[in-house]
Formats: structure tokens, C-alpha cells, sequence
């Protein structure tokens, strides 16, 4: 397909998203309150191919820039930050997935439509070496949407034969394979039901396994020659910014409930300031992930420097949109103080999205002031 062939499917990926967004809007409230995302909005999405925006097109995707996936990501934010939260993580893992041995993409792709990918890459088990593989056990604790899941990317610690940890790796583990433990009830973000889950003595073929060496490889010039430049992006650029761009649009969508109920607000000065700050936010992400995908076009060396800055303003786009949804609520005043008024759920949504390890303000700037003043940061996830 050609580049102008795919930016029109594209566009028309997000008219349908468009076209959905009232509803989404009306469902909130109720998505909310059951604790899960409508299974119905999840196949509407599919079948309108916003899960396969960063799919390969040999796998029936579009292989889309990534800045229009995060423009839809944020889109349905507005209206629903839980449902906007659960299609970012769904979409980002067709992304990993595509990096991935082929084997492991037939697997999946084998489910047709409607199968969706979760995860928990915090390493809650332990890969024990066995012949072809690894046998896993593990819990853990979160994994967004995982009623809804298919398949599940873990992440877990690869052992040697003495039983001492030598890799990170992420397993990709079949719903046969785990069970659901309905854990998740927290006072924000109950939508997206991050229930934990638990795998014993499953075995887990190697070509199923993401480490240090396919990292390696993915993002080295020869290596990842072969790859799509959709595929060459900076590994952890695409997983953090899934857990940015929502927050991005639920400020956005804070501010629409807002200065619906009250129009004057728009006048304040605190408000304006704070939505600038967000739409600055969304033109530093979007410039550093259309510069990214540049360099992965032109299958430039990796640019430590372009991906921890992109990981900074990652960073403080959160922080930024978690604080403006505190401004908004606070102009609008009693009226928000409804349980199931929009502001008041976009912020206790935002304070649970913050608390997401991707989206920890503090501890990247840390990394990245590091790396400015030349020091080691010996740290990966970017």
C-alpha cells in the first residue's frame, strides 16, 4: 500500500472513531460503574481498523504513521478515558507484537478479528529453560482490559540453569494459559479492569519470548534493516507514550465538560493557562514521534538523546494534563461535585493513570538530567 493510500485509510479510521465519540461520551458514566470497557465499543473499533493502525500491512494492518494512532487515542480519550486507555495499550501491543518472531505473529493472527493483546511487563514470573523453551510461573498483580485479551505479553525473568536471573523478558502467553484474578477496585480509572492474573507451569515456546537480544536487534541498523520504519521506532517510545496520550485527551475532555456546564470559566485566566499547557504538550509529543519515525525511516542510527528527550516530555505531558484536570475542576465549582459528574471522574481517573510506572514524573526527569550533564543512566526504558 502506498503512503498516500495508507494516510487516506487512516483518515478514515479516525472519521469512524469521530462518529463514535457521543456515545462514548453518554456510556462514561457506565463504564465506570461496571468496572470494564464495552465489549461492543472494543469490536467496533476493530471492525473500523483502529487496532490495526501499527499492525504490518502483511498482517492485513495499515502500518500507519503513529502520530495519527496517538491522534485517535486521544480522540476517544475526550470522550471516555478508560475506553481511550484500554484501545492505546490494545493498539501499542499490536506494535510489539509485530516485532516479534513470525511464529509467534501466525499464533496470534490465527484468533482473526476481535483478538486482543494485554499485558503486565512488570516481571511478576520466572522463565525456567526447558527444551524448545521455558516453562513460566508467575502472578501478577495488573493488566489493563485482560477480560478482553486473548493473549497476554508478561514480563518475567529469564533464568539460567543454576536458577540465577540473566534477562528481562516479555513472554506472550495464550488465555488457555492464565487465570484472571478480579483484583482491580480503585477509587479512579475502574473502566479499564486491570484485574491481576496467574500463570503456573505453562510452557512458553522461545520464539514466544521478547528479550535484551531482540531489543538489541530491533534497534540496530543492520538488524532491523528488513523491519518496516514503523518497527524501527525506539522500543519504549511507543509503550509510554500509550499511557501519555490518554491523559492528553481526558484534559482535553475535562475542559469540554467544563466550560459546557459554565462558558464564563473560558475567561480565566488559570484555565487558559492550563489548556495551553496541554496543547503544547500534544505538539511536543507529536513533533518528537514524527521526528522519530524520520530517523526510522532513514534507518538512522538509534538517537539515545531524540528518545530520552521524547521520554521527558512524555513525562511532563502527564503531569501537565493530571494538573489541569485539577484546574477545571476546581472553576467549575459545586456543580462538579457529583460523583458521576464528568470532571469529577477525569480526575480521579488521572490520579490512578499517573501512578502507571510509565507516566513516573520524578524519576525520568532524574534519568534524563542525568544523561544531560553526561552521566551513565544505564537504564533502557526510555
Amino acid at each position: 500500500m502506498s503512503e498516500p493510500a495508507m494516510a487516506l485509510a487512516s483518515d478514515r479510521v479516525l472519521d469512524d472513531v469521530r462518529a463514535m465519540l457521543p456515545e462514548l461520551s453518554r456510556g462514561a458514566a457506565e463504564v465506570e460503574l461496571n468496572g470494564s470497557v464495552d465489549a461492543r465499543v472494543l469490536r467496533s473499533l476493530d471492525r473500523a481498523g483502529f487496532f490495526g493502525l501499527l499492525r504490518p500491512v502483511s498482517r492485513g494492518g495499515l502500518e500507519a504513521d503513529p502520530v495519527e494512532f496517538f491522534r485517535g487515542v486521544r480522540l476517544l480519550s475526550r470522550a471516555c478515558l478508560a475506553t481511550g486507555w484500554v484501545a492505546s495499550l490494545f493498539g501499542a501491543h499490536e506494535w510489539h507484537l509485530a516485532i516479534f518472531d513470525e511464529r509467534a505473529q501466525d499464533e496470534v493472527r490465527a484468533g482473526g478479528p476481535g483478538t486482543y493483546l494485554a499485558s503486565s511487563y512488570t516481571p511478576g514470573g520466572q522463565l525456567v529453560p526447558v527444551p524448545g523453551g521455558y516453562r513460566l510461573t508467575g502472578r501478577w498483580r495488573t493488566s489493563t482490559g485482560i477480560a478482553h485479551a486473548s493473549w497476554a505479553l508478561l514480563g518475567s525473568l529469564l533464568l539460567d540453569d543454576d536458577g540465577r536471573p540473566v534477562d528481562f523478558v516479555s513472554a506472550l502467553v495464550p488465555a488457555t494459559d492464565y487465570v484472571v484474578e478480579q483484583t482491580w477496585d480503585p477509587t479512579g480509572l475502574r473502566g479499564v479492569g486491570a484485574d491481576g492474573l496467574a500463570v503456573r507451569d505453562a510452557f512458553v515456546p522461545a520464539y514466544r519470548t521478547f528479550g535484551s537480544t531482540e531489543r538489541t536487534q530491533q534497534q540496530d541498523i543492520a538488524s532491523a534493516a528488513a523491519l518496516a520504519p514503523l518497527y524501527r521506532m525506539p522500543y519504549a517510545t511507543v509503550h509510554t507514550h500509550a499511557v501519555a496520550a490518554p491523559l492528553i485527551g481526558a484534559a482535553e475532555g475535562a475542559y469540554d465538560a467544563l466550560v459546557a456546564d459554565r462558558p464564563e470559566v473560558a475567561a480565566v485566566p488559570a484555565v487558559t493557562r492550563a489548556l495551553t499547557d496541554v496543547h503544547a504538550s500534544w505538539l511536543q509529543l507529536t513533533r518528537n514521534l514524527g521526528t522519530l519515525h524520520e530517523h526510522a525511516r532513514a534507518n538512522d542510527p538509534h538517537d539515545n538523546g531524540l528518545a530520552i528527550r521524547a521520554r521527558r516530555d512524555q513525562v511532563l505531558a502527564v503531569e501537565r494534563s493530571v494538573r489541569a484536570i485539577g484546574v477545571f475542576l476546581d472553576a467549575a465549582g459545586e456543580e462538579a461535585l457529583d460523583r458521576r459528574h464528568p470532571l469529577q471522574r477525569a480526575w480521579r481517573d488521572a490520579q490512578v493513570a499517573i501512578t502507571n510506572a510509565a507516566n513516573a514524573v520524578e524519576e525520568t526527569l532524574s534519568i534524563y538530567g542525568r544523561w544531560a550533564y553526561g552521566m551513565d543512566i544505564a537504564d533502557r526504558w526510555w
